[in-house]
């Protein structure tokens, strides 16, 4: 299992999708760029207080994400689930196309959380400057691409093979 190369996409999929819980997308820069107010990241939007006498930075909690949350859960099972179906290709083809929309439908909800609730809630004020994690869903979606290519190619392997006996 572990020596196929698309377990091995499949699997960096999986950690690189971890790490969207735990990093931010974006962060809202009030006016000299240099102090973050608030950080977006899948769980909520969290407003980030600086001690001015030290140099304490504490968090806390505003407005949750729920739906970013159980999206970006279910791709987690989703692509645990597909790396566990390599005995059924055709299968593990189709939950992966449907783990690449899932993909997509992170940026979706991110805008519609951007544009919509968070304005609403006084979460996102001024200008707001994107994380590097937020391409993380579009470089899943290359390795699951790249995955299903290298699923494919096994499936074509295997049928060529049947032809022989």
């Amino acid at each position: 299992m572990l020596q196929r190369i698309q377990t091995v996409y499949l699997l960096v999929t999986f950690i690189l999708t971890v790490l969207l819980f735990f990093l931010p997308m974006g962060y809202n820069v009030m006016g000299d760029g240099a102090v973050r107010t608030f950080e977006l990241n899948a769980v909520g939007a969290y407003r980030i207080i600086t001690d001015a006498n030290s140099s304490d930075v504490t968090t806390q909690f505003v407005k949750g994400a729920w739906a970013l949350f159980a999206l970006v859960s279910i791709i987690l099972g989703v692509t645990a689930y597909d790396i566990l179906l390599f005995r059924r290709r055709l299968f593990q083809i189709r939950v992966a196309i449907f783990n690449m929309m899932l993909h997509l439908g992170i940026y979706a909800l991110f805008a519609f959380y951007y544009f919509f609730l968070m304005p609403n809630q006084g979460v996102i004020q001024g200008s707001f400057q994107p994380n590097w994690t937020i391409v993380l869903p579009i470089v899943n979606v290359i390795l699951t691409y790249l995955a299903i290519r290298a699923i494919g190619s096994d499936e074509a392997l295997v049928r060529s093979l049947d032809r022989l006996r």
